[in-house]
């Protein structure tokens, strides 16, 4: 067999996953930029998670990796790098003494702040550029994609993964 002269995916369009990933380091690179000028230079878009899924009284370590679609080991990881940091704090369950609650602290509720900011600034510039009625459709299309049949990334019974909740 001959092997053709050329990429017999260059005459296709870009494909989607790539577009997806694309967009999405975009938003993660605008999330750390607004945290930076906010003065948190210490963290990263990689620590969202846990502000996105964590309870203002606080939450379990398994519930947060549960609920962020992680590891418990990986999400170990975010909550160690945030307390040394003191963003979150460790503390006793007083439901259960055998577990322990991880919960923002004052400086950790300052980083949620900034991290709203960031994205109503960058929701508003989506709004601009391809419009409201545009941006309502894209989040109602990749919700199916993210929850479609036969996806391999949701778990069944409607349960929270990747800090969406799909049913």
């Amino acid at each position: 067999m001959v092997k053709g002269l050329t990429n017999p995916l260059a005459a296709r369009p870009v494909p989607l996953g790539n577009l997806l990933s694309a967009a999405a380091r975009t938003l993660a690179a605008e999330l750390d930029a607004g945290l930076a000028a906010a003065g948190f230079t210490d963290l990263r878009a990689a620590h969202a998670p846990v502000f996105q899924v964590i309870d203002p009284e606080g939450t379990r370590l398994i519930d947060l990796a549960a609920r962020a679609g992680m590891t418990k080991q990986a999400m170990g990881e975010l909550v160690r790098h945030l307390e040394t940091r003191g963003y979150v704090e460790v503390l006793p369950d007083p439901t259960d003494g055998r577990a322990r609650l991880v919960r923002l602290t004052a400086l950790g509720w300052s980083v949620l702040e900034a991290g709203l900011d960031v994205v109503a600034r960058f929701d508003a510039h989506l709004d601009a550029i391809v419009g409201a009625a545009e941006v309502v459709r894209l989040r109602e299309v990749l919700v199916k994609i993210i929850g479609g049949a036969g996806s391999t990334y949701v778990r069944g019974g409607g349960e929270t993964v990747g800090v969406l909740r799909v049913d």
